[in-house]
């Protein structure tokens, strides 16, 4: 494999890890300080936290692929 490829895979196999470990940080946060009662701003940063996760595995997966 090139150098470039692997730097490719590299970042993306990072970013996954920052995002999983960014939701998992707010969901504990979520589960500290308000229960069930979560409000609308936490709620949206947690999806936005979610859906960077799953932008990541794409990426992660497409540079996998070789369609990066």
């Amino acid at each position: 494999m090139d150098g470039h490829f692997e730097l490719e895979l590299a970042k993306a196999r990072l970013s996954v890890s920052q995002t999983e470990s960014d939701l998992k940080r707010l969901e504990r946060i979520t589960d500290k300080r308000y229960g069930v009662g979560i409000d609308l701003a936490l709620c949206d940063t947690i999806r936005g936290a979610q859906r960077r996760v799953g932008e990541a595995r794409a990426h992660l997966t497409r540079i996998k692929a070789g369609k990066a």
